[in-house]
């Protein structure tokens, strides 16, 4: 279902009829469904609004309406164009798109360094979908939080984002997806982050959704970042007795103090070697292969 909660603030769907809460309190959405195009409508009356200069969070749900290939070109220019009138935004959710609404591996995205470019003082940008997606010029001064969610990620932007200049980035979240969905990265492509040298200030890597999880865990146990980040999200991919085995030579009593295979293919057996493990261990929801 749609969020309801972004950045800790609660999500609302933004009503024109309704006089919209001021103070930063509500973060809107903002969509359009089959029967009409209420987006770009809605949110040109919310940025005319005094309401939109106190707005520290924006949420773009469904553009596409009845139209699943859409693009969401508009909306980037539209939020681009009025950037002044959202002088406070922090965090933008660009594509809270529920299933009923269309597949997260239908959705249609578009280059999000716009968005980068315009809002100086983003803190956080998370996307869902990989058709399309790109970061052309993936910098930004004071982004705390990266997530890319999505059935597939090409290797152009893996790429891009692992060579991106984030020097305040605490949070990156890649959901690399299958080669079915667009997904075409490899480890390989992981390793200007794997080696340490991006983004010093990172704690929590989230490499998700992956159906090459096991190769990242043979890797990412004896790469430099491992030293350094706080939480390794595996998550959500293809993990199996391969990968927990790679895992059990993960480094002790380092900064490392969680590490999630959350859906997994993991024996049970293996599932007791990995609870001895010196940190915390998220090993629910098996596919229990034995």
């Amino acid at each position: 279902e749609n969020v309801k909660t972004f950045v800790g603030k609660k999500v609302a769907d933004y009503d024109p009829d309704k006089k919209p809460v001021g103070g930063g309190k509500t973060i809107y959405r903002f969509r359009s469904d089959w029967e009409e195009a209420n987006l770009l409508p809605h949110l040109a009356h919310f940025l005319a609004s005094d309401a939109s200069l106190e707005a520290i969070g924006i949420v773009i749900g469904c553009w596409s309406g009845d139209d699943a290939m859409a693009s969401p070109d508009a909306v980037v220019e539209m939020l681009v164009s009025n950037k002044d009138r959202l002088p406070r935004l922090v965090a933008i959710f660009f594509g809270d798109i529920v299933s009923e609404e269309n597949e997260m591996s239908w959705i249609q995205q578009t280059d999000m360094s716009p968005l980068l470019e315009a809002f100086p003082n983003l803190q956080v940008l998370r996307t869902r979908g990989g058709q399309g997606l790109e970061l052309r010029q993936p910098e930004h001064e004071k982004l705390r939080a990266l997530a890319l969610e999505s059935g597939g990620l090409s290797a152009e932007v893996v790429r891009s984002v692992c060579t991106a200049n984030f020097p305040n980035l605490e949070h990156l979240e890649l959901w690399l997806g299958t080669e079915e969905y667009g997904g075409t990265s490899a480890v390989q492509d992981l390793q200007p982050i794997l080696a340490g040298k991006r983004f010093p200030k990172l704690k929590y890597l989230g490499l998700r959704n992956c159906d090459y999880v096991d190769d990242i865990a043979a890797v990412v146990v004896n790469s430099p970042i491992i030293e350094r980040i706080e939480t390794l999200d595996l998550s959500l991919g293809i993990f199996t007795d391969a990968g927990a085995q790679a895992l059990l030579s993960l480094p002790q009593g380092g900064a490392l103090k969680k590490v999630s295979i959350h859906y997994n293919y993991v024996t049970k057996d293996m599932l007791k070697k990995l609870k001895q493990l010196d940190v915390t261990m998220d090993t629910s929801n098996p596919s229990q292969m034995d």
